[in-house]
Order: C-alpha cells, then structure tokens, then sequence
C-alpha cells in the first residue's frame, strides 16, 4: 500500500510540476536513451539535404500531435492512481478503454504521418522514421509500465 501511495504522490508531482507532458516524457527519453528524441531521430535518419526540410516540418507537425496524446496518457495514468484503492468495475472500463482509445489515436497518427512523409520523402524513409517511432515509443510505454502497480498487486494478502 506505501507504494501505491508513494506512487501516486511522485506522479502527481510530477504531472502537477510540469506545465505540459512533454518535459516528462523527454526526461523519461533522456533517461532511457541518454539523448533527446530529436537528436536521436536525427542521429538515426541521417537526412539528405533535400529530404531534411520536407522531413523536420513533417516530424515537428506529428510531434504536436503526439504530445497531445502524451498529456492524455498521463492523465489517465493519474486517474489509475487516484482510483487504484477504490478501483471498481466501472472505473476500471472507462479507463482501460481511455488507454485503448489512446493507443488507437496514436496508430492513426502513425499511419496518417508515414503516408504524407511516403509522398514528401519516400516510403522506404517513412518506414525508416516509424519503425523508430514504434521502437521510442514501445520503450517509453515499458518505462511507465514498469512503473505502475498491477491491479491488485498491493492487495494485503493474509
């Protein structure tokens, strides 16, 4: 039970502390990775001169996106916390759906952002760019993952 609550407190903080969920998650990539998303994705794509100006423009307009999608997920994060020693059905469904919800809005941008870079820049390097995406972010969602207690997990058990 201390940790649960210890949890919430932390996330709390640090949702109520930043102004905006991009701070968390470039820290939370900081920590992973030991760099920034940009540079990473820079570092990664090795863009040409002509493909650089298409590219960045395209990648600045899905990270705006993105980051939408980043302060849903911490809300609902924290919805978890506040609710997990009074957890019922009900809410248990709404924000089960909420995470199902946001995982589906991010495929959709994932897909609506490597069909306009396949136009601007080409498939193979659209492929390229998402493939990395889908690597950041799976391992963001492993971070925060292993981060929050299973449902029932501090349960005293006698």
């Amino acid at each position: 039970m201390k940790k649960i609550i210890l949890f919430a407190i932390c996330l709390m903080f640090a949702v109520a502390s930043q102004a905006q969920s991009n701070t968390d998650e470039v820290a939370l990539m900081q920590s992973a990775f030991g760099m920034t998303k940009q540079q990473m994705v820079k570092d990664f794509m090795k863009l040409s001169d002509t493909e650089s100006a298409k590219f960045w423009t395209l990648y600045e307009e899905y990270e705006a996106a993105r980051k939408e999608m980043g302060k849903k997920r911490i809300a609902n994060i924290t919805a978890y916390a506040e609710n997990y020693d009074k957890l019922t059905n009900e809410k248990a469904t709404e924000l089960i759906n909420k995470s199902f919800a946001i995982q589906a809005e991010f495929a959709k941008l994932q897909q609506k952002t490597f069909k306009k870079m396949s136009k601007e820049i080409s498939p193979l390097r659209a492929a390229q760019f998402t493939q990395l995406e889908a690597f950041i972010e799976n391992s963001i969602r492993t971070e925060i993952l292993d981060a929050i207690p299973l449902i029932g997990e501090f349960n005293d058990k006698k």
